[in-house]
């Protein structure tokens, strides 16, 4: 039988992705997450860094838009490289929340703007793109659905071939999820989970927790938010960590919001980090 490159690559993927499932731990310890923010100015590095953030998530603007962190740009490119170097603050993630309002499945010009997307995670060694479908995004007719779909198979080999990784992070619950994902059925199309989203729309924690047993091997990123500091909201973290240790996913925590007025950002993310470090 002729193995293609493409056959090759996915290989490669679902191996890796089986081998991140299983980190090198005794009996007693725990998976320490590491802690990322949603971060874009190349400034952002040493404030990333004099914090203790692991790593960061970056925009990638939907189309080219002149900002320094449109990787559409080689020169770009290796600033953001440059600077990650420097700082030791990998750049885990690229974000297009663009689609929240222009939707993924109605622009005429999608496939080539998340195909750029994909070179550029390609040249820079990105893993994750999260493609959001919040807002006017979410899809609500079967025909919206379908062209969803479409138009990730049309991607998903051209991801595959890059080792990138097109994430969705939607209103929807597993079985949203399940629809777009296993009609796909390629492991560039996965899943970016946030409970945060999930609390104000489905559930409480324990909800929460029995959603992301039904997503075990999807979810490849996520965020990590509340409504007060991490650990101190209305979401019981400790649970949900442990409910991602159980499934086997074992990828940054990228915190967006969970920063209070009167403690300024610095303040609330190095309450975030330390939380999250210590469950």
């Amino acid at each position: 039988m002729k193995i293609t490159r493409r056959k090759m690559i996915k290989s490669s993927l679902l191996t890796l992705g089986a081998a991140a499932l299983v980190p090198s731990l005794s009996a007693n310890e725990k998976h320490v997450y590491e802690v990322g923010a949603w971060m874009s100015s190349l400034s952002d590095f040493e404030r990333a860094k004099n914090i203790g953030l692991d790593v960061i998530q970056v925009s990638f603007p939907l189309r080219p838009n002149g900002a320094e962190y449109d990787f559409r740009s080689p020169e770009a490119r290796a600033k953001y490289l440059d600077k990650s170097a420097q700082t030791g603050v990998r750049i885990e993630a690229f974000a297009m929340g663009e689609f929240n309002e222009k939707p993924f499945w109605a622009q005429d010009d999608t496939i080539e703007q998340v195909s750029a997307c994909i070179d550029a995670m390609k040249a820079m060694n990105v893993k994750y793109v999260l493609i959001s479908y919040f807002g006017s995004g979410d899809p609500k007719t079967d025909d919206e659905w379908d062209e969803i779909i479409r138009r990730y198979k049309i991607l998903a080999p051209k991801a595959e071939d890059a080792g990138a990784v097109l994430t969705i992070e939607a209103p929807w619950n597993a079985e949203g999820h399940h629809r777009v994902v296993d009609a796909v059925n390629s492991p560039a199309v996965q899943v970016f989970y946030d409970p945060g989203n999930m609390v104000n729309i489905f559930g409480d924690t324990d909800w929460i927790c029995n959603d992301i047993r039904k997503l075990k091997g999807l979810i490849k990123a996520c965020h990590i938010k509340d409504d007060n500091i991490i650990g101190k909201g209305k979401i019981d973290y400790r649970k949900v960590l442990d409910t991602y240790r159980e499934i086997g996913f074992f990828g940054p925590q990228i915190v967006e919001g969970s920063v209070v007025g009167e403690l300024g950002w610095e303040e609330s993310m190095r309450q975030n980090i330390a939380y999250i470090k210590s469950v």
